[in-house]
C-alpha cells in the first residue's frame, strides 16, 4: 500500500526521467537516497555515486538493504567530490551527484567529460544562479522537481519544527588579552568588534577582504555564546537529545564532554544515535547526509551568510521526528553586530510563523 512519501517519491523519479541531466530539490526527510536507488533501478549500468564525505557512504548502503535495492548498489562505484577527477569519465553510465551543491568548477575536468546520465540531489541549490556551484547546476543537472520541508511538513510527512533566535549583547568586560610589538592590553568584546568594523571601513580594496576575515573569526571566538549554551542547556530536559554546531574543535570540546570532530579517534557518534547520551557537540561534519534518530534540538552558535546553504542543513538533522512531535532549533546572534544580517538572509524563506526572537 503506498502513501503520499510513496506517491511524492515517484513523482519526483518520474520528472528526472524525463531528462538526461536533473537535479532534485528535495526536503531533508523525504528519502534523496531512495529515489536515487529508484532511478538507477529504472537505469541500469555502471555507475559513479559522489558523496561529500565517507560517512554518507553507509546510508547510501543501509538503504539499499532497507529498500531491497542490494542488487542494484552492487554496479555502483562510490567517490567523494574530493576525488572525482580522479575517476575517468568514460567509465560509467550514470552519475549520481549527492548533495550536489557541493560540486565546484574544480570538478569540470569530469563533468565536461562525461556522456551519460547525471542525477544531482540536494535540499539547498545554490541561492545565486550566477554563481559558481549555481553555473554548474544550471548547466550540468538544472532542477526539474521541487518539494520543500514547509510542504512536507504541512503534507504531514515531515514533524514540525519552530526556531528560537537569541540576540546576545557582546560582552562590555575587559578581559580579552591583546599582544602587540610594544607590549600587551586587555579589551572587550564590544571594543574589539567596533574596532574591527573600523578597519573595515577604512581598508583599500586590497585589504578589505582580509578586514572581513577577520571579523568574522573575531565573532566566531568571543565567549559569550558559549556562556549562553551552557545555560540554555539546563533548560533542555536531559532525556532530550541535543546537537550543538560550533566554531572550533576547541569550542565543541569546551562545550561538552561528547565532541565530534575530524581529530577524534573515538567518536561518540554512534553512543548519540542510539541514545546512550543526550549532549553532543561537533564542528561542520554533521551538517548534512548523517541522520540521527529523535533529535529534537540544535544550538547554532554562528549562522554563514545568506548564500550559504549551511544552516539550512543544520536545520535538516532535526526532521527525523515523528509528526506528533516538534524539533526546537536555537540560533545564537551576537546584538547590533552584522551577525544580525547574516541570521536574517539565511531564515528570510522559511515560514516566519515558526520564528521567535528574544533579546537579553
Amino acid at each position: 500500500m503506498t502513501n503520499l512519501r510513496d506517491e511524492l517519491q515517484n513523482e519526483a523519479l518520474i520528472e528526472a526521467s524525463r531528462f538526461l541531466r536533473a537535479g532534485l530539490n528535495l526536503s531533508v526527510g523525504f528519502g534523496k537516497t531512495k529515489v536515487g536507488l529508484m532511478y538507477l533501478n529504472k537505469f541500469r549500468g555502471k555507475t559513479l555515486i559522489v558523496v561529500p564525505k565517507l560517512d554518507i557512504i553507509k546510508s547510501w548502503q543501509d538503504d539499499a538493504v532497507k529498500f531491497g535495492y542490494e542488487d542494484v548498489i552492487e554496479d555502483c562505484t562510490f567517490s567523494t567530490y574530493l576525488s572525482l577527477t580522479k575517476h575517468n569519465p568514460q567509465d560509467y553510465s550514470n552519475l549520481v551527484m549527492d548533495e550536489a551543491h557541493n560540486a565546484k568548477s574544480s570538478h569540470l575536468p569530469f563533468l565536461s567529460n562525461f556522456e551519460g546520465r547525471i542525477l544531482g540531489l540536494t535540499g539547498t541549490p545554490p541561492s545565486w544562479a550566477t554563481s559558481e556551484k549555481g553555473q554548474i547546476m544550471t548547466t550540468y543537472y538544472p532542477i526539474r522537481y521541487t518539494y520543500t520541508t514547509d510542504e512536507a511538513v504541512d503534507d504531514d510527512i515531515l514533524n514540525d519544527y519552530n526556531i528560537r533566535v537569541h540576540y546576545i549583547p557582546l560582552s562590555q568586560k575587559n578581559n580579552i588579552e591583546v599582544t602587540y610589538a610594544k607590549g600587551k592590553f586587555k579589551t572587550s568584546e564590544r571594543k574589539s568588534y567596533d574596532y574591527s568594523t573600523k578597519r573595515i571601513d577604512t581598508a583599500s580594496l586590497n585589504q578589505v577582504k582580509f578586514a572581513h576575515i577577520n571579523r568574522i573569526n573575531q565573532l566566531k571566538s568571543f565567549k559569550s555564546k558559549e556562556k549562553f549554551v551552557k545555560q540554555l542547556l539546563k533548560y533542555i530536559p536531559e532525556d532530550e537529545k541535543v546537537l550543538i554546531f560550533c566554531n572550533t574543535i576547541e569550542q565543541a570540546e569546551r562545550l561538552c564532554e561528547n565532541s565530534h570532530h575530524s581529530k577524534q579517534k573515538d567518536s561518540p557518534l554512534e553512543a548519540f544515535k542510539q541514545g546512550s547520551i543526550t549532549r553532543l557537540s561537533c564542528i561542520e561534519q554533521l551538517s548534512e547526509g548523517i541522520n540521527i534518530p529523535n533529535l529534537k534540538h540544535a544550538i547554532i552558535l554562528h549562522t554563514y551568510s545568506g548564500g550559504s546553504p549551511k544552516a539550512k542543513q543544520k536545520f535538516g538533522r532535526l526532521m527525523r521526528l515523528p509528526t506528533t512531535e516538534t524539533a526546537s532549533i536555537h540560533i545564537l546572534c551576537y546584538k547590533d553586530t552584522v551577525d544580525e544580517k547574516w541570521v536574517n538572509e539565511n531564515l528570510k524563506n522559511f515560514n516566519q510563523d515558526k520564528i521567535k526572537t528574544k533579546t537579553y
